[in-house]
């Protein structure tokens, strides 16, 4: 620390602070200056060597590029479609391609499988569903409180394959919704456990075994020489009441449909016969402590189904006769009543038919009302074959239910457009209505979108896998499948990558001349690292390594002949033509001169010895360069502190002697005046 010395020789005029000031430089220029410009020389040093190793590690990445297989890489061309124009696939060859041509024809793409519940009017409320079902081999657990949030987070947290998310249907209603997390047709594999969850959240439907006819009593189509009483089973959220002493099951599916369920009879072919299930959309269960309703859901044998489709069904207001009984298929339409009230219909008045199937074509038909005309006149018009709802691509059929509506029911299950409304035009012109029919049952597909594999063909093998990623197909490419086009074949073509090995070797011979350029810079005198033997011994491993010969190339065993040549300064020089004539004659010797055992080898050897941690030259010299930059910083303090102390020293002896020689000139003073005081009295 320098103590400022501001004084004079008041007494003896002498500039102390000067004295001061040019001692303590002089002792500075040699004790400290020293020190302190070997500290600066060191940080130059590691300065230098740190952009030194840096462009060595530049070097060891582009040696690396030039030493992997398939130097230079593969490049793929694959041309669109000819038809469409649409790019079907694309191709990413690797390290170990094979160059060639093949011929790919994509049949198919892999798509995830999705399924849908059923939907429920508040996802927040509990489901008082108690049971398990299993997706993919996990069990999910429910318990009565849960509601459809909760259940979402149950199958979420089972990692159980499947990400589980809520449809929004508006307001508070929605529906569960299963995505598979990987495509392939394995699809999602879910079953019932206790409790029938699957069937309860509207995954699966539930079917009876197979009965011997739709139409026959239900006890005799199952066989029953004794039979349960009539009792009230559950089906999904409805209740109905079974008779299989009177009722079939097509009875029974009406009963259901009526009471708003969703209920058909399937037919199947069981050996040579034809057999027909009740099939339902929900869960089928007893009533709890009812030993005939439970006898019923037995009798039938009811199991959990399939992720199959719902049929759309719309329904009228509810007809009766002029006597206010139910409608039956007998009932006259001049005495019809609708919800009670009459319609007013009269011999001679026109009934339009009007709606849409389910595939959305138009229905436009209609009847004028005879004397003897009865509901069954009107259910055969609407279920013409050639213009009522019995015709087109997709039928629907309408039946005259037990309570007196007319259903009208899509053939075909899935999202439907169908609709339907019965308009009437009078005989004197006024218009009047038999009501529209409304939505009662929703038509929509339990699986929204099937699980597939993708298949494709290469030369004419055929290629199944779950995913549209295809690594096997060509060995060292992937395949990118992004269109199926069946009957299209594309001409996937390898070839090596000529450009890339060409800007590689570019790359290279650059990153070598910076590290050369470096050298030359130092090789200058006041240079930090002029005349290090340690980094001429780096810089000389490195040329070592560009004169490695490959002695089984016949052709190209050494740098020179493939175009990279060092001149007589050290620098590398690149001749682009020739290393792509050495490509394209002999593509494996070139592979070979700068692979693992050739030149890439050799400097990626060099390299890693040079930027080693701990032990390589880099490191130590780094090292070294940091120890002794402790050791010269605190001989600089200690240098410091020496200094700091002389000047402590040399203020306080310059001060004693101003004092010293101020007493003197006192004392002189003194005796002046004493002896001038004498004289004076003489």
């Amino acid at each position: 620390m320098t103590t400022p010395l501001n004084f004079g020789g008041l007494s003896s005029g002498v500039q102390w602070n000067d004295i001061v000031d040019t001692t303590i430089k002089a002792l500075e220029a040699r004790t400290l200056t020293p020190i302190t410009d070997r500290i600066t020389k060191r940080a130059a040093q590691k300065e230098a060597w740190n952009s030194f190793q840096k462009l060595v590690e530049t070097l060891n990445t582009n040696a690396t590029a030039i030493r992997r297989t398939g130097f230079g890489g593969f490049v793929a061309t694959v041309p669109p479609s000819p038809t469409t124009s649409r790019t079907l696939l694309t191709a990413t060859p690797g390290l170990t391609a094979t160059p060639g041509r093949y011929r790919v024809e994509v049949l198919q793409l892999a798509d995830t499988a999705k399924l849908a519940g059923g939907s429920v009017a508040d996802t927040a409320a509990a489901r008082n569903l108690t049971g398990t079902l299993d997706i993919n081999g996990k069990t999910i657990t429910l318990a009565a409180t849960d509601t459809l949030a909760d259940i979402r987070t149950k199958i979420n947290e089972a990692d159980a394959g499947v990400t589980a998310t809520i449809m929004s249907e508006g307001g508070t209603a929605g529906r569960l919704v299963l995505t598979s997390k990987t495509a392939g047709a394995t699809g999602i594999s879910i079953t019932d456990g206790t409790g029938g969850m699957a069937r309860e959240l509207g995954f699966l439907d539930t079917r009876s075994k197979p009965v011997s006819s739709a139409t026959s009593t239900a006890a005799a189509a199952l066989g029953l020489a004794v039979y349960p009483q009539p009792a009230s089973i559950r089906v999904g959220n409805t209740l109905i009441t079974a008779n299989l002493a009177t009722e079939s099951i097509a009875a029974i599916a009406a009963k259901i449909n009526a009471a708003g369920g969703s209920a058909s009879v399937e037919s199947e072919q069981y050996g040579s016969e034809t057999r027909f299930r009740l099939v339902t959309d929900g869960n089928v269960t007893a009533i709890d402590g009812d030993a005939d309703s439970q006898a019923i859901v037995d009798a039938f044998g009811f199991t959990a189904g399939v992720a199959g489709t719902i049929r759309q069904t719309v329904q009228s207001p509810v007809y009766t006769d002029a006597a206010d009984n139910v409608a039956t298929s007998a009932s006259l339409l001049t005495g019809l009543k609708l919800d009670g009230a009459s319609s007013n219909l009269a011999v001679g008045d026109a009934i339009n038919i009007r709606g849409m199937r389910g595939d959305g074509t138009a229905v436009t038909i209609g009847i004028v009302v005879g004397a003897t005309d009865t509901m069954q006149t009107l259910l055969d018009k609407i279920n013409d074959a050639s213009d009522g709802f019995g015709g087109g691509t997709r039928t629907a059929t309408a039946a005259l239910g037990a309570d007196g509506r007319i259903r009208l029911t899509d053939n075909t299950g899935g999202a439907s457009r169908l609709s339907m409304t019965l308009g009437v035009t009078q005989v004197d012109g006024t218009s009047g209505t038999l009501g529209a029919a409304v939505v009662s049952t929703v038509g929509r597909s339990r699986e929204l979108q099937t699980g597939k594999d993708a298949i494709l063909r290469v030369d004419g093998r055929e290629i199944v896998r779950q995913t549209n990623s295809i690594t096997d197909a060509i060995e060292g490419v992937t395949l990118q499948l992004n269109a199926a086009e069946v009957g299209t074949e594309t001409d996937v073509t390898i070839d090596r990558d000529v450009k890339g090995a060409v800007d590689a070797v570019q790359k290279f011979t650059d990153a070598y001349n910076a590290i050369r350029k470096f050298f030359d810079e130092q090789r200058q005198p006041g240079a930090p690292l002029f005349a290090d033997s340690m980094l001429r011994g780096v810089v000389d491993s490195f040329t070592a390594a560009l004169r490695t010969e490959v002695a089984s190339n016949a052709t190209y065993s050494r740098l020179t002949i493939a175009g990279v040549t060092l001149d007589r300064t050290g620098v590398l020089t690149f001749n682009a033509d020739t290393l792509r004539t050495a490509m394209s004659s002999v593509p494996e010797e070139v592979e070979a001169l700068f692979g693992f055992n050739g030149v890439g080898g050799a400097f990626v050897t060099a390299t890693d010895n040079a930027t080693r941690f701990g032990d390589g030259p880099i490191s130590l010299q780094i090292n070294s360069i940091n120890e002794n930059t402790v050791i010269l910083r605190l001989r600089e303090v200690e240098a410091q502190k020496r200094l700091d102390l002389r000047r402590e020293q040399l203020i306080a002896q310059y001060t004693r002697m101003e004092e010293a020689m101020s007493r003197l000139q006192a004392q002189s003073g003194s005796l002046l005046a004493s002896v001038q005081g004498l004289n004076g009295n003489n």
